[in-house]
């Protein structure tokens, strides 16, 4: 390195005036390359100096500096009849002094330009090839290229070799600002970047269109302003400290306060914004007006329960005053026996589904009386025996399998718990041939159980659908319900504060995965939910 360096002594003033070249700050890196290839055919004595690029058999002239006969930047050459094949060959400062009374001289480079002497050295982008930096002349040298001029273009291609490798970052970081300025436009919904004080550092168009702020309206200002109340804004602000790079669930809302001081539901998904290093560099929020959304939502379960608690009083009187006919059946014609057994099937049909709407309706409530901490082998038991029965008349076994899992106490609802298992046992039972076997079991740890039936699978049609309302698949086997057991089952589940999964795949059946937290993981939160 020494040595290096002790050769480079003679070229003093060409690189005190290539340091004053990399620190001007108002130079472009294009007037940069041209004053380099002008100091160094000054320093060496050449006519001509070029930055190639090349993409083989490709050698483009990017940059020229040189006489009238110099070719112009952006012509191209065949890399075989240049100088520069044997630069890149050797990968490092390659030069000839006299090319006519070298080997050199048959070179197609040599018969076409006449270029007697040359030295060039390659330019490299991280581990890529870019191309070269070399210095040419007409003229013959007197005697080889000193070791002080070999390091002293070494040292240019260096240099020029970082200062493109910075010009390819910039060019990559803009083309990626500018990628991610056009995706960032596209989105319809609100994107609000804050720095970590939480004053808005960037938005997209659709800010303006949510909250009436124009960017420069907002721009380092606190985002207390896009909340309705400032208690909202606190309580975000701790939530953001607790939580992760990863970001909330979609299902968060918080009121929103506009320009013009209107109110609306903001649906929100917010994330820790950090370097690869763990730097912070603040938050990211999308923010979506559900407000059109949640009272549609709301009106559409009002109709349904109002409707459905309208038809309970009538439907009472009409299973009523058919049960009273069912007790003296010897009074009708066995046509009419047969016309009230069908009426009554229905009825009672109707009473149940009015019934699973509000029994819907109220489970979506935060109401958490009737639980009790308890564990669930029990209850996994007593609804198996209850529906054992069921299962014969179908002609379907019903098996409880064995488990050696722990009895973990579990926070759970003995009435609510026992419906879902009703519902998920009965379908698989439905769904089984006859002779099949519907089996049950407790989860490894003890915090969950599991149902599986060996029928048809559940049809494509209905799996990503199957937990809403009236959700019936077009090729199900199991054609009796009124498409409600599901949605019961994952409002069950829900309350409980727990996840359902099933697995399933044609023609070999379904399996149903119910988890539920235990007490020591569990979120402080019944209330919350």
């Amino acid at each position: 390195m020494n040595d290096f360096y002790n050769a480079l002594a003679d070229f003093d003033d060409p690189l005190r005036q290539l340091y004053m070249l990399a620190v001007e700050p108002d130079l472009s890196v294009e007037d940069k390359i041209a004053k380099l290839l002008q100091l160094g055919t000054e320093a060496l004595d050449l006519e001509l100096g070029i930055v190639s690029r090349v993409d083989h058999p490709v050698y483009e002239c990017v940059y020229v500096h040189g006489p009238d006969w110099a070719p112009a930047p952006g012509s191209t050459f065949d890399i075989n009849g240049t100088y520069c094949l044997h630069t890149l060959g050797n990968d490092d400062v390659t030069s000839f002094h006299h090319a006519g009374q070298q080997e050199i001289s048959a070179h197609p480079c040599y018969e076409n330009f006449g270029l007697e002497s040359y030295i060039g050295a390659p330019l490299k982008i991280g581990d890529a090839l870019f191309g070269t930096l070399n210095f040419s002349g007409t003229a013959p040298r007197p005697a080889p290229f000193s070791k002080a001029q070999t390091q002293f273009v070494q040292f240019l291609a260096r240099w020029l070799s970082s200062e493109l490798s910075r010009q390819s970052e910039r060019r990559a970081l803009r083309e990626q600002r500018g990628l991610l300025k056009a995706m960032v436009d596209a989105v319809p919904e609100a994107i609000i970047m804050a720095d970590p004080n939480r004053r808005v550092a960037m938005v997209n168009p659709a800010v303006e269109t949510l909250f009436g702020y124009t960017p420069d309206a907002l721009l380092g200002r606190q985002t207390a302003v896009l909340y309705e109340t400032l208690g909202s804004y606190e309580r975000m602000g701790e939530e953001l400290s607790n939580a992760g790079t990863a970001s909330k669930e979609s299902g968060f809302t918080v009121a929103c306060r506009r320009a013009d001081g209107s109110t609306f539901e903001g649906q929100v998904a917010t994330a820790k914004v950090e370097t690869d290093r763990g730097e912070h560099l603040g938050y990211l929020g999308v923010v979506r007006d559900v407000s059109e959304q949640r009272e549609f939502e709301r009106a559409k379960d009002q109709l349904i329960a109002t409707v459905s608690h309208e038809m309970k009083t009538p439907l009472t009187a009409l299973t009523g005053a058919l049960r009273l006919l069912e007790l003296n059946p010897d009074d009708l014609p066995p046509q009419k026996r047969k016309l009230l057994q069908l009426a009554m099937r229905n009825a009672r049909a109707i009473d149940q589904m009015v019934g699973d709407i509000l029994d819907v309706e109220t489970l979506r409530r935060p109401d958490q009386s009737g639980f009790s901490e308890r564990a669930l082998a029990p209850l996994l038991a007593q609804a198996s025996e209850t529906l054992v029965s069921y299962a014969k008349e179908r002609g379907v076994g019903l098996e409880m399998t064995p488990s050696e899992a722990p009895a973990p106490l579990l926070r759970l609802h003995e009435g609510r718990l026992t419906r879902l298992l009703s519902n998920l046992l009965s379908n698989a039972i439905k769904a089984s041939d006859e002779g099949g076997t519907v089996q049950l079991g407790l989860s490894e740890d003890g915090t969950g159980f599991w149902v599986k039936d060996h029928g048809s699978g559940l049809p494509l049609d209905l799996q990503p659908v199957l937990f809403e309302r009236f959700s019936r698949g077009s090729s199900y086997r199991v054609k009796e319900g009124h498409g409600l057991g599901m949605s019961i089952v994952k409002a069950i589940v829900d309350q409980h504060l727990g996840e359902i999964r099933f697995e399933t795949a044609e023609g070999e059946g379904t399996t149903f995965f119910v988890d539920f937290p235990p007490l020591e993981g569990r979120p402080d939160a019944m209330a919350a939910s």
